[in-house]
């Protein structure tokens, strides 16, 4: 890390591991943040195979992603985030691999490395997030670590597009190749990591995942991540090709999909901004509400495309808006030494809601498309109760730290 660096960061009191990280999302979701979007296309348009098979390749690697969560998490544990957080880096190579194959074996094969990757990314990175944020502004330090993801897919997908274009799908996955290798070096060389030494009389790291797991506040957390979440994987499917299918337009769809995510950022870093003052309860209602409200909408009144808009943009600003606020309710509650994998546990359940979520939006979708809207609105207040559960003891401290 240079001079000028550190020294900006004691200007603007920012934690300087939280830069680099964020600098570290950035650049590798620049280089592969595209290929999970591009992935049918390069299926349908080169290798003349349907989008189901597709959707079996994205569920592959949604499923194992979360398998493999919970251990990544032990692991970041057990040895510290910089290990952890490469490999899972480098797994994410695996995705532009699949842009050089055409073989059905391969692309599955693939497809569970990816998995796996994007386990261990996910977890090590979001838990070296919440352990280097003070913890007066994990709200914000949050928002901020996805916003260097978002960003970065939004400069990748730019990219992606002309090149493709010019050069074909083959061209895109080597230079996503080469680019990816330097959030790996990055991350080998100037990660330094936030992770408390472990003493031999520290019991908390010795605690067994299990023990950590069933604490009653963890599972609470894990549900909280699970219910939006289900909610999301429905609104993320049947949304745009409900405003595709009620406006006949592509660009509709797409305009709809960029107001969502671009709104979703200023909304992530006012309710981040708005949990570091006044604490996670009262904005996690408020967004608990709005999606059961936009949801119930959204179900009586699909037909309408306002309200289908209106709705949808909303849904996908409360979401991300979840996102930010439960990982926050997680660094209030863990311990550093377990804070793996109570992380690795609340992405698991991440994982497996956006799955369900999805293939309930596509089994439900043609037979009544009020129906998965309403499975969204249900699981919404499930989160309500859970949250409800969650707050009800105010004080709730974390497990005391190590020293």
């Amino acid at each position: 890390m240079t001079a000028r660096l550190r020294a900006w960061t004691r200007l603007h009191r920012v934690p300087a591991p939280l830069v680099v990280i964020v600098a570290i999302l950035f650049l590798n979701n620049t280089a592969v943040g595209p290929a999970r979007a591009l992935l049918p296309v390069y299926v349908e348009r080169d290798l003349g195979l349907s989008p189901a098979f597709t959707s079996v390749l994205l569920s592959l690697e949604t499923a194992l992603g979360g398998l493999v969560s919970v251990a990544a998490g032990r692991q970041v544990d057990r040895l510290g985030h910089r290990l952890v957080l490469a490999l899972g880096i480098v797994g994410f190579s695996a995705g532009m691999l699949q842009f050089v194959t055409a073989s059905a074996g391969m692309l599955a094969a693939l497809a569970v490395v990816l998995g796996v990757g994007h386990g261990m990314r996910s977890t090590a990175g979001q838990s070296y997030m919440l352990s280097a944020a003070r913890h007066q502004s994990v709200g914000v330090s949050t928002a901020a670590f996805f916003l260097g993801g978002t960003v970065g897919t939004a400069v990748g997908s730019a990219a992606a597009g002309p090149l493709i274009d010019a050069f074909g799908f083959g061209a895109y996955a080597l230079a996503g190749l080469a680019l990816n290798l330097a959030p790996a070096a990055i991350t080998l060389r100037c990660l330094r990591e936030v992770r408390p030494a472990q003493r031999r009389s520290d019991d908390s790291a010795a605690r067994s995942t299990l023990r950590v797991l069933a604490r009653r506040e963890v599972l609470l957390l894990g549900a909280l991540r699970f219910f939006p979440t289900v909610f999301f994987g429905i609104w993320s499917f049947a949304l745009p090709l409900l405003v595709f299918r009620a406006t006949h337009s592509v660009l509709a769809a797409a305009l709809y999909v960029a107001a969502g995510m671009g709104l979703s950022v200023l909304a992530q870093f006012a309710a981040g901004r708005w949990s570091d003052r006044r604490g996670r309860a009262a904005p996690m209602f408020t967004a608990l509400l709005v999606l059961v409200a936009t949801a119930a909408a959204a179900a009586l009144a699909w037909e309408s495309v306002a309200v289908l808009t209106t709705a949808g943009v909303l849904g996908v600003m409360g979401a991300w808006t979840m996102s930010v606020l439960v990982l926050g309710a997680v660094r209030d509650r863990t311990a550093p030494l377990e804070r793996g994998r109570v992380v690795g546990f609340v992405h698991a359940l991440w994982s497996f809601g956006l799955l369900l979520g999805t293939v309930a939006a596509g089994a439900l979708l043609d037979l009544d498309p009020a129906a998965p809207l309403a499975l969204g609105a249900a699981a919404n207040l499930a989160a309500l109760l859970v949250a409800a559960l969650l707050f009800a003891n105010r004080r709730s401290p974390a497990p005391a730290a190590p020293g």
